[in-house]
């Protein structure tokens, strides 16, 4: 009797324990704001790449397991090019890191090149590994009218900038000039395009700003940086 009583009593507390384990899982599977997430960029900055770190902080009492979507976007026409997807597992107080290099991408317009831009989005457990969502398609959606504006005044900027080339090496010829005088007859054309310049320049500052204020919870785009204007090979 004292043996059977022991062993009911060890299967009513494994049978209870079984009970709260789903209950402990899904309370732990409710708040990971504890894990802190950053895109960290690289100061390093060349005419090819620009990098970014995404990193991973678990600041939680245990180890999870963790999980990113990374869509890498042609920042000209924001079609996603590559999507990737790492998961690991991290312990308490320690950190994951994933390193990226956003290409150089020549705009169609013109030779000024444009870092990739990405969207990152996260995803924790801590039981198994979870995959994170993917979020580009429905951001872009959101972005769709806005991004169409800001496209037609890319073109026409490109297309002021090349026209102010044109000009300069039509009017300002090196050959039979003084450099002082083609230096200064490049200046004034220049000047004189300067304001329709600045009107293209603000135009694009002010879309860009309204694009970043859409969602950013969810739908931040990192990258797309002006590299060095000359052309990748």
């Amino acid at each position: 009797m004292e043996t059977g009583y022991k062993t009911v009593s060890c299967v009513k507390f494994f049978a209870i324990l079984i009970a709260f384990v789903p209950l402990i899982s899904a309370a732990a599977e409710v708040d990971f704001s504890c894990m802190k997430e950053q895109v960290r960029p690289i100061i390093q900055v060349t005419d090819q790449h620009q990098e970014f770190d995404v990193v991973i902080r678990n600041q939680c009492p245990g180890a999870a397991y963790w999980s990113v979507c990374i869509e890498r976007m042609n920042p000209w026409t924001h079609e996603v090019v590559e999507t990737h997807t790492p998961s690991g597992y991290v312990e308490a107080e320690k950190r994951a890191r994933v390193n990226l290099q956003m290409k150089a991408t020549p705009s169609p317009y013109s030779d000024e090149n444009r870092a990739q831009a990405f969207y990152v989005s996260h995803a924790y457990d801590i039981n198994e590994p979870r995959r994170a969502a993917c979020v580009a398609s429905q951001c872009e959606a959101k972005k769709k009218d806005l991004r169409a504006e800001a496209s037609r005044n890319s073109r026409a900027w490109s297309r002021a900038k090349v026209e102010l080339q044109e000009t300069m090496e039509a009017e300002c010829p090196d050959d039979g000039w003084s450099r002082s005088d083609a230096d200064t007859c490049r200046r004034n054309i220049a000047d004189g395009m300067a304001e329709q310049m600045a009107a293209y320049a603000a135009t694009d500052a002010e879309l860009r700003e309204q694009l970043a204020a859409i969602d950013p919870e969810t739908c931040t785009v990192h990258g797309g940086s002006i590299l060095e204007l000359n052309k990748v090979n």
